[in-house]
């Protein structure tokens, strides 16, 4: 019996995320085939949650390093049977869900808030050379009041999907006040990283398009991913 849909992050949101984890784990620009977001959507449908993904494919990486293993892992199936395992474990109590293992320290919204907040903050009085320095300031001040505002004590699965959100207008419209010259390097830098897209549905490649321009925008200027996952 799967899980419902109820308090999972939208198919975009949670094909992002995990997308995500995948590439900064893989440490090299990564694009997920269709074939691995037809599993990412079979992952959801079948209500597992976003967090249980991320730390199963994190987990699936570290022992890879630890091996000592040489190569590139080229799609995320590499991963698969650590998501089922660990999802099977959590339903079964074995795993705190959510939580990594019962001796690993859970992720506190508070506090990694918090510290995202800071960084922001602290960000916006650098110099920037692809957008004036005061709309730089007001939209990080007009989303570091955004997570400020957020409930400490609310349930990761929504605060991760409203970060994601926060995140999607910040780039948005940090993007839209870039120069002329530095929007025409994300648009080509972005171009070049989706590649050929031939046999992939249309959803699919905006997805990627917007997940690229995301991470172009926050490379650009140093910002950090706003996410509960993270150091």
């Amino acid at each position: 019996m799967t899980r419902p849909l109820d308090g999972l992050p939208g198919e975009s949101e949670y094909a992002t995320l995990i997308e995500e984890t995948f590439i900064a784990e893989r440490g090299t620009p990564f694009l997920l085939s269709s074939k691995d977001w037809q599993l990412i959507r079979t992952w959801r449908e079948s209500g597992i949650p976003t967090d249980t993904v991320v730390r199963a494919v994190r987990e699936t990486f570290e022992k890879r390093r630890a091996r000592g293993a040489a190569g590139k892992i080229n799609s995320i199936s590499y991963c698969a049977a650590a998501v089922e395992e660990r999802w099977e474990m959590e339903r079964r109590g074995l795993v705190g869900q959510g939580e990594g293992r019962r001796d690993e320290k859970p992720v506190e919204i508070g506090p990694r808030l918090g510290a995202l907040s800071a960084a922001l903050r602290e960000l916006a009085e650098r110099e920037a050379t692809a957008v004036a320095p005061e709309v730089l300031r007001r939209e990080i001040e007009r989303v570091a009041a955004k997570l400020d505002a957020l409930p400490r004590e609310g349930s990761f699965e929504e605060t991760e999907e409203k970060l994601f959100r926060i995140e999607a207008s910040l780039a948005r419209k940090l993007l839209a006040a870039f120069d002329a010259s530095s929007a025409a390097a994300v648009e080509a830098s972005v171009a070049g990283a989706l590649g050929e897209t031939d046999g992939v549905s249309p959803e699919v490649v905006e997805r990627m398009r917007k997940a690229l321009t995301r991470r172009e925008v926050r490379r650009r200027l140093g910002l950090p991913a706003i996410t509960l996952f993270g150091a």
